[in-house]
């Protein structure tokens, strides 16, 4: 992992920020089958292997991701040098004042898979803890293997799904974990 330096996001990151690639490839899907009998619903997710790569684009437009910074309970910047290299924002719950949720989590391609999302959830789960926030979420396209298995590897949690949860009409999957 590179080492990186996480800070709040200043106004002159925007540009660079937007300019990264948000969508990525994805070579398996979570797929989720519903079983409807008298009294009972059963939802399963289970890991295919896609026939080939697909490209992904991600669910949400650049523009409204970073419209609402105010909004934002956190918007966190990594950075190697003077260079962004990835970014998590980060919205209070409103149904839970102790709840947090990851909308946006992004690395641009040459650096993924150095660590640098890792690191990001991190230090986002250490400033929620000191905010008094007891859980983080983490939402995930069913195609975003990637962000899938990261979640796992950081202990988290699958506590549930969306359906047409995103602006693409796209399946969410929600991971949860303890944050102190």
């Amino acid at each position: 992992m590179p080492e990186i330096e996480v800070r709040p996001i200043a106004e002159n990151d925007i540009e660079a920020l937007s300019d990264f690639e948000h969508s990525f490839y994805s070579e398996y899907v979570w797929q989720m089958s519903l079983d409807v009998e008298s009294g009972t619903i059963n939802a399963d997710f289970r890991q295919v292997r896609l026939p080939r790569r697909v490209f992904v684009s991600y669910p949400r437009k650049k523009e409204a991701i970073f419209s609402d910074l105010k909004a934002a309970e956190a918007f966190l910047v990594a950075g190697v040098g003077n260079r962004p290299v990835g970014y998590v924002k980060v919205m209070a719950d409103d149904n839970d004042l102790h709840v947090a949720r990851v909308t946006d989590l992004v690395v641009p391609t040459q650096m993924r898979r150095q660590g640098i999302a890792s690191g990001l959830l991190l230090a986002v789960m250490d400033l929620l803890a000191h905010r008094h926030f007891h859980t983080l979420l983490l939402e995930a396209q069913s195609k975003n293997y990637p962000a899938i298995k990261m979640a796992e590897k950081l202990g988290f949690n699958f506590c549930g799904y969306r359906d047409h949860y995103f602006p693409s009409q796209e399946l969410a999957m929600f991971f949860s974990r303890f944050v102190r």
